[in-house]
């Protein structure tokens, strides 16, 4: 091991990784929460106050605000990947789908008005979030396929017939007339 009071950096930097890895979380937290409920006028330094680091931490985590904001983005969707996966271990699959359909529609409603009014600053969402809304469409198919295996689910509804069920679902939920019970309504649509 080196010297440390010589400037000599210590053989493990397995700390500093975890805790830069802490830090990054800690800045999309704040960054999300804030464009949430102020927008982009945030600065970048007032993300860093809020996050309880320094601004030069989220300047090195992120060289541009637009680069934030596409991290952001991906984030809830990541979000709801995780989500998707836990469901699937659900000993009552129907359920399970259900359940997770009726949280994806809620809190992507909120996802997607964030988006709309983060679009302006962001860099390129779609190549941000594609990798997380492919995970989040495998993790669809198998909610699909272990509710349709446990009869839960009408058989001739696929992963496509799903994708429109959800933006009705989505289109229902956010109508002026529509909420909860709208929503509720487009799921059955995949009972048997």
């Amino acid at each position: 091991m080196t010297d440390p009071k010589r400037g000599e950096r210590p053989a493990s930097t397995g700390y500093r990784r975890r805790d830069a890895v802490a830090n990054r979380a800690k800045v999309v937290a704040a960054a999300r929460e804030a464009f949430e409920t102020e927008g982009l006028g945030v600065s970048l330094d007032e993300i860093a106050r809020r996050a309880g680091v320094g601004a030069g931490t989220v300047h090195r985590h992120f060289r541009t605000k637009a680069e934030l904001v596409d991290t952001v983005l991906a984030a809830a969707v990541e979000d709801l990947v995780v989500a998707a996966n836990s469901y699937a271990g659900s000993d009552e699959p129907g359920e399970a789908l259900r359940d997770f359909l009726v949280r994806l529609v809620t809190e992507g409603a909120a996802a997607h008005e964030l988006a709309a009014r983060l679009q302006v600053g962001a860099g390129n969402v779609e190549a941000a979030v594609s990798e997380p809304v492919a995970e989040l469409d495998r993790a669809m198919g198998l909610l699909l396929s272990r509710a349709r295996d446990a009869g839960a689910v009408r058989t001739d509804v696929d992963d496509r017939d799903l994708a429109a069920i959800v933006a009705a679902a989505h289109a229902a939920y956010v109508h002026p007339t529509g909420g909860e019970h709208a929503l509720m309504l487009v799921l059955r649509s995949l009972e048997t």
